[in-house]
């Protein structure tokens, strides 16, 4: 029986128990908790240098047998897929105007989508500017396509990278590509941090913040942990126990959707010729979430919408996030990137900051709530709608601004916006790509369109 818990059973494991240690270092470790360093962000760290030492693995009838980082990678891979399910499940949060009269036009969600589209062509420029330079002044033998992954990394998720990665790798034999992706995601998490906290504290101590009654953060905010008494429900159940349990009941829904994207990757993959059949299980995430989304919208039709509890599933989908960081780290190989760290470096260095300037200079000019804004997408474009959200809560406690519900319904202008991105990264490896003209466009485009649509103001802090 030991036998069925290799590999991919015991690196499940593995993830668990180093959140579980990230959870005690942060509420035991001061300078974690004055960082609000997550505790899949700590296990993960430590996942990293301990499968990069070759202290991963597990007992077994034949011994301690090690662990493969590309195990991790592949549940990177199901984790982002399966959470896009709930993603597209979750119903969104409908956007209010303003007391000006400000219409949907006009909303920081837009202000949003268009900035994360600047700001992803932007990361795509530099990281392939970076590697084409050092590969001609330097030398070596490596793809400098894979500089642009650190877009996919930063301002998806590493998921997105890893999903960006494994398609250059199956369909045009790019190897390494997917632990690029996800070594620039796991740094992207690292920026959010050492970005996002200074500024947070500086925005408090300078006035920036909108709201001028920011309180000292909570204890159990800080710690990571409730204390006791603190405890706060987490969802409504919408079954009877005594017929199926809540959460069962939504991870089942959600696995029968996953399955359904599987499907029709599937079918994609065998039916479409050679170099877009990689598209089917390279973009699961994907159909994964319009299954969701077309399953929330039949479900509303028919009135049948409340079966679904929207806290329940953000419950579930958070959860795979927290063990996909975690894993995101524990997947990267040194040895993949060796041959490539200096640029790499470089382009981590040199991305991070550009989408710091690049995001300060126009939140600074935004009318109204700009400082909260403006930290809550650096937070996101770097690492991850979780990590914008924990950011924001530093200066923004009660979410009184309404940038929290803006990053959860600004994916309904980004994902419109950006698709020509998305189909264009998978063809990366081909000869004549578009890659670079296309992320010039929109370097072009969405300025003008934050100016003409009277985003940019004067500056405000």
């Amino acid at each position: 029986m030991s036998a069925t818990f290799y590999p991919y059973v015991g690196a499940f494991i593995w993830i668990s128990i180093l959140l579980v240690l990230g959870s005690y270092l942060r509420a035991k470790i001061s300078f974690l908790q004055k960082r609000l360093i997550p505790s899949a962000l700590i296990g993960g760290l430590i996942g990293f240098v301990l499968m990069n030492t070759g202290l991963i693995g597990m007992p077994t009838a034949e011994g301690w047998v090690i662990i493969p980082s590309k195990v991790f990678g592949v549940l990177v891979y199901h984790l982002f897929a399966f959470g896009f399910v709930g993603i597209g499940l979750m119903q969104q949060a409908k956007s209010k105007t303003s007391e000006a009269g400000t219409n949907w036009l006009r909303s920081g969600a837009l202000w949003m989508a268009l900035i994360y589209c600047m700001v992803y062509a932007i990361q795509g420029i530099t990281g392939k500017t970076v590697f084409e330079l050092y590969k001609l002044v330097i030398g070596g033998d490596f793809f400098t396509g894979f500089g642009y992954l650190i877009g996919s990394g930063f301002s998806q998720s590493p998921g997105a990278a890893h999903a960006f990665g494994t398609i250059w790798e199956s369909e045009y034999g790019i190897q390494g590509a997917s632990s690029v992706g996800l070594a620039f995601g796991a740094m992207g998490f690292l920026c959010a941090i050492c970005f996002g906290i200074p500024l947070a504290n500086r925005g408090i101590k300078n006035g920036w913040v909108s709201e001028k009654t920011v309180a000292a953060l909570p204890e159990s905010l800080r710690k990571g942990m409730m204390a006791k008494g603190e405890s706060e429900n987490c969802a409504n159940s919408t079954t009877h126990p005594a017929n199926i349990d809540n959460f069962a009941f939504h991870i089942a829904v959600m696995a029968a959707l996953y399955a359904v994207g599987y499907m029709f990757a599937l079918a994609w993959s065998l039916t479409l010729p050679k170099g877009v059949s990689g598209l089917g299980f390279g973009l699961l995430y994907t159909w994964g979430m319009i299954t969701g989304l077309i399953t929330r919208k039949v479900l509303d039709k028919i009135n049948c919408i409340h079966i679904l509890d929207p806290a329940s599933t953000r419950r579930i989908t958070s959860s795979t996030i927290d063990y996909m960081i975690c894993a995101v780290f524990m997947g990267i190989s040194m040895s993949d990137i060796q041959t490539i760290l200096v640029p790499f470096i470089i382009t981590v260095l040199a991305a991070g900051f550009l989408t710091y300037l690049v995001i300060m200079y126009f939140a600074r000019r935004m009318p109204e709530y700009g400082f909260e804004r403006g930290l809550a997408i650096l937070g996101c474009y770097t690492g991850t709608v979780a990590s914008g959200i924990l950011l924001l809560r530093i200066v923004d406690p009660d979410f009184k601004s309404p940038a929290a519900v803006e990053l959860a319904i600004m994916n309904v202008f980004i994902l419109p916006i950006v698709q020509i991105i998305y189909l264009n990264l998978p063809f990366v490896p081909t000869e004549g790509s578009f890659m670079l003209p296309v992320f010039i466009a929109y370097l072009i485009a969405m300025p003008i369109a934050l100016f003409a649509l009277r985003f940019v103001k004067k500056r405000v802090w």
